[in-house]
C-alpha cells in the first residue's frame, strides 16, 4: 500500500504529506495529525516503515470520520479506541488484498 497525495474523507478532500517536524497533540508526541481546518493529514516521516505509515494513516482518517459524523467520546477513550481500530483495519487490509483492490 502507499501512501496517497490526497483523501477524501465524508465528501471532504484532505491533502496527505510526511512531515519532518516531530508532530504533537494536545502537548504529547504523535506519529500524525489531522487538521480539521486546513484539509491536512499530516505522518511522521521518521517511522522507519511502511506499516506504520499506513497504520498511522489509517488513525487519522479514523478521527476524520469521528469529527465529521460528531461522535463524542471522553477523550482518553478516543485514542484508543482509534488506536485499536486502526489496527484492526490495517490488517484486515493486508490479510485482504483483494478486496481493495
Amino acid at each position: 500500500m502507499n501512501i496517497p497525495e490526497k483523501i477524501v474523507i465524508s465528501g471532504m478532500e484532505y491533502k496527505v504529506g510526511l512531515s519532518n517536524d516531530v508532530l504533537f497533540c494536545d502537548n504529547l508526541r504523535a506519529y500524525g495529525h489531522i487538521d480539521f481546518d486546513k484539509k491536512e493529514i499530516l505522518i511522521d516521516k521518521t517511522l522507519r516503515e511502511n506499516q506504520g505509515h499506513i497504520q498511522t494513516l489509517i488513525h487519522e482518517i479514523l478521527h476524520g470520520i469521528v469529527y465529521d459524523r460528531e461522535i463524542s467520546f471522553l477523550q482518553d477513550d478516543e485514542e484508543t479506541i482509534i488506536n485499536q481500530l486502526a489496527k484492526g483495519l490495517y490488517q484486515i487490509i493486508i490479510d485482504n488484498p483483494n478486496m481493495f483492490k
